[in-house]
């Protein structure tokens, strides 16, 4: 929970406040007491948790989301289904006089107007995802499970990139695919050297220019530690070790320049490829390309 985000939606925080002061004053200002032998308590709970759920939902929408014009309609729209929710919750303690027996008929008229306005919201958020979606496609493949991204670098961890090649291997067709595995070299030594936040700055930085040097069909995740592992479907061997060879270039130029220090720290990475065969498992592939990678790194 990113509860920080709260700060940036103050005036948003104020409507929801408000919608809740208002709420409270028009029903109890307006309105007597029931008394308890006339409250129905099996409606209170019904109508109690509607209004409980949709301040709950606004809270999560203002810790999850950036301000915008999404934002702000979602909770617009929202807050006018919670102002009306409340008002059917809080009639069922009081009795209004003949001067305010309106109120009670009007307290679904701002819910219908509030459904307007969050259709309107997520009509815009759908178009927003159709966006997001287009930048994730190199981070995700074919399912979303957000249970297994690394907290460091964003990317999916081994367990999610398993279960992609295991996918690419139960195909029927014909199509070759490969397997990159991506190591920095002499991390641990920029770790002990720099504080494990600079290390997990430079993983997070090295982990988006992975991503900006593969193709909208490639898949890259973190396997463990400093060491990154990439699904090139329909890729032969040739062509997964020229898109290597990008990485590699790219990388060796990344001028990161750990906190407080003026020159900037070149690094390199040791990679190694390997296509899939015949009758390939995934532990197969994936202990084949780890092989070659250890190889090359003591042969380095």
């Amino acid at each position: 929970m990113n509860i920080s985000l709260l700060s940036r939606h103050q005036n948003l925080v104020s409507l929801i406040a408000a919608c809740l002061s208002l709420s409270v004053s028009l029903s109890f200002g307006l309105g007597q007491l029931k008394d308890w032998q006339e409250i129905s308590w099996l409606d209170i709970l019904g109508e109690g948790s509607i209004a409980l759920l949709s301040l709950f939902w606004l809270f999560f929408i203002l810790i999850s989301r950036p301000p915008g014009r999404v934002t702000t309609g979602l909770v617009l729209g929202l807050s006018c289904f919670m102002f009306s929710a409340l008002l059917d919750l809080f009639d069922e303690f009081v009795h209004y006089q003949a001067a305010a027996a309106g109120l009670s008929l009007i307290e679904s008229i701002p819910a219908g107007i509030g459904m307007l306005i969050m259709s309107y919201a997520l009509w815009h958020w759908h178009q927003e995802q159709l966006a997001l979606n287009r930048q994730l496609c190199r981070r995700e493949a074919n399912t979303r499970e957000h249970g297994q991204i690394d907290f460091i670098t964003q990317l999916y961890r081994a367990d999610y990139m398993r279960g992609q090649i295991d996918m690419q291997l139960r195909t029927k067709d014909d199509s070759p695919f490969s397997i990159m595995m991506l190591d920095i070299d002499n991390f641990d030594r920029f770790n002990r050297q720099f504080g494990p936040q600079e290390g997990d700055r430079l993983l997070r930085e090295i982990s988006e220019l992975i991503l900006m040097n593969l193709r909208t069909t490639d898949l890259a995740c973190r396997y463990a530690g400093d060491r990154f592992i990439l699904l090139l479907p329909g890729t032969d061997l040739t062509l997964a070790n020229e898109l290597a060879q990008d990485i590699r270039q790219a990388i060796s130029h990344l001028a990161f320049k750990p906190y407080e220090q003026a020159s900037p720290i070149f690094h390199s990475m040791t990679i190694a490829t390997e296509a899939a065969r015949t009758g390939d498992a995934v532990d197969s592939i994936i202990s084949r390309v780890n092989r070659r990678l250890d190889d090359s790194k003591q042969h380095a």
